[in-house]
């Protein structure tokens, strides 16, 4: 039996997939160890010929991600390792260089976490778990 919520998954799968992944200016790890570079999550790509809740989406996926990788108790914690090995990954990549398949690779495993917990976090109502995680980012 099918309900009318039953596209979120694949639509959650399809908004992250828009979603990129790059380092920021500021590094963690000074002194003895090599500074790593932060990472950050943005979707540049064109959401405005779509129905206004995927737009809304995207905002909520970005809301679930900066979840994430806050600091103390894990919002979930496989999430947290997976985007911690594409942090690593994103780390280990020569300046300048096209992106390597490793990167790649852990890009896509975070992607599916992500919209495995963006998933989770919505789906007893997912129109108004939306609009709230989405709140939070715009807010």
């Amino acid at each position: 039996m099918t309900t009318a919520d039953d596209h979120w998954p694949e639509t959650l799968q399809r908004v992250v997939a828009a979603m990129d992944f790059e380092l920021t200016e500021e590094k963690v790890g000074t002194g003895t160890t090599k500074p790593s570079f932060l990472m950050q999550t943005t979707s540049n790509a064109d959401f405005s010929n779509l129905p206004a809740l995927v737009a809304t989406a995207v905002h909520a996926g970005l809301e679930i991600d900066r979840k994430i990788a806050a600091p103390g108790p894990a919002y979930d914690a496989q999430a947290r390792s997976v985007r911690q090995a594409l942090v690593d990954a994103l780390n280990r990549e020569t300046p300048g260089s096209g992106r390597s398949p490793f990167v790649t690779g852990y890009a896509t495993a975070y992607r599916i976490e992500l919209a495995r917990v963006l998933w989770a976090a919505i789906a007893d109502a997912p129109r108004r778990r939306l609009q709230e995680l989405a709140g939070e980012t715009q807010g």
